[in-house]
Parts: C-alpha cells; structure tokens; sequence
C-alpha cells in the first residue's frame, strides 16, 4: 500500500498518510499499534480505506512505547497538514492509552469532528515508559504527565506505585490472572488513594453543563513536579456528537 512518511525532526510528528484511490475529503487520525506501519495499523488502514475514508496512522515515535509528556502540538501539526491537502472533516480514534490521548486531543481542537476512544481512562495518568530498567519492563516517571501542552505537562493522575514497586504489582497481578493486558490493580488503587470528593464532583459538573459541555471525567491530581495533590481537577469533554 503506498503511503506517505512523516518522522518528528522533519514533519513534526510520527506517521504515514494512506489516500483513497478514488479520492475523499475525510480523514481518521489512527493511533493503533505500536507503529505507524505496523500490522495492527496497515490493519485498520485497509478498513477504513475501505469505507471511503483517508487514514493518518500515528505513533510516539520509531521504537518509543512509552507514553510521557507526548506533545499534543504532534496532533495539532498533522490535522494542519491534512486540512493542506484537502480533508475537511478530521477524526481520530486510538485504544487504551491512546483512546484517552483521542479524547485529551478532542477537547482541546476543536477541528476534530468524530471522536473514537476505545477502552480509554476518563482522565490523564502519569507519564511512563517501556523498555528495560532493572529488571522491569515499564516504570512511571516522576513529574511527567502522559501528554503536555504549549511546554507544559498536562496535569495528571499518579501512580500510587512507583518504580520498581509499579512493575511488581502489574507482574504479580498478571501471575495470579494469567492476563498480562488485563492488570487493574494498579489503577484501582491509584484511584482509591486519590479519590475525587463529594463535594467537587456536583460543583465540577454542574459548571461544564452551564458551558454546554458533557463530563467525562475528573479526578484530583498531581501538579507537575509536585508531591501533593493540588486543588485543580483533571477534566476531559466531548462536544455534542462525540464519543
């Protein structure tokens, strides 16, 4: 399938660009796999061809499958650039991780007209990164958020496990269920420790629905380079027709 490439040191951001043969006006940024070409992404490229629609396939970065201070400016770019080359309507969709990176970006461009989150957190977690350190294959990393912004990490939710402890639960948890993908635990009790309280959660939904806009989620959060948790909340929203 022919493609376009894109790296971060001459494009801006990470990803290759597939065009209908017959044309299309539409665009889905994808942010599936671990690599703009890699199987799951040529995957969902042939779907979405299929459908009549131009597909943007976005990664971190070549061989980056950590998540930390991901600059949303990548997203902000490559819709430029598609709006240059004829898409008029913009989507995007990613899972997990990258299903709360589609809806952090929704909220914030407002040229994203179709919004595909699959299994995402309703808020932003701390930064972390893969590869090997110490025997662990993922660890948080201090002071960075998944995402940032105009130079700044966006706030966010911390682990209540850190390194190495973080791995540990995740590989523990994983021994017991025999589900690697399906480790909770960490996030449940990040959450517990963290918990939002009674009285923000009226005040907090009650102002985003007087802005016409409906919550999807909020927790208290740490600031960046913090140690205690600050009184802004995490706050993620669709606009009217989105996921």
């Amino acid at each position: 399938m022919k493609h376009i490439h894109f790296d971060v040191e001459s494009d801006g951001f990470y990803g290759a660009y597939w065009a209908c043969k017959d044309g299309s006006d539409c665009t889905v940024i994808a942010m599936l796999g671990d690599d703009p070409e890699d199987y799951m992404a040529r995957s969902a490229v042939k779907w979405l061809i299929r459908l009549g629609v131009n597909v943007l396939t976005m990664s971190p970065g070549k061989k980056d499958y950590g998540h930390h201070n991901y600059p949303l400016e990548r997203i902000e770019k490559a819709m430029a650039w598609l709006k240059l080359h004829g898409n008029e309507k913009i989507g995007i969709a990613g899972a997990s991780t990258t299903g709360t990176l589609a809806l952090t970006a929704a909220s914030i461009f407002s040229d994203i007209s179709l919004t595909i989150a699959m299994t995402p957190s309703d808020f932003v977690w701390q930064g972390f990164m893969q590869g090997k350190k110490d025997g662990c294959r993922e660890w948080p990393i201090e002071g960075e958020s998944l995402f940032s912004y105009k130079g700044k990490p966006l706030p966010y939710m911390p682990f209540c496990y850190q390194h190495p402890d973080y791995w540990r639960i995740i590989s523990e948890e994983s021994k017991r269920t025999g589900n690697m993908i399906a480790s909770r635990k960490l996030f449940d009790d990040s959450e517990a420790a963290h918990p939002i309280t009674e009285e923000e959660y009226p005040r907090q939904a009650v102002s985003c629905r007087r802005r016409g806009r409906r919550t999807l989620g909020h927790r208290k959060i740490y600031p960046p380079h913090g140690k205690t948790p600050c009184g802004e909340t995490a706050l993620l929203r669709s606009r009217g027709g989105r996921i």
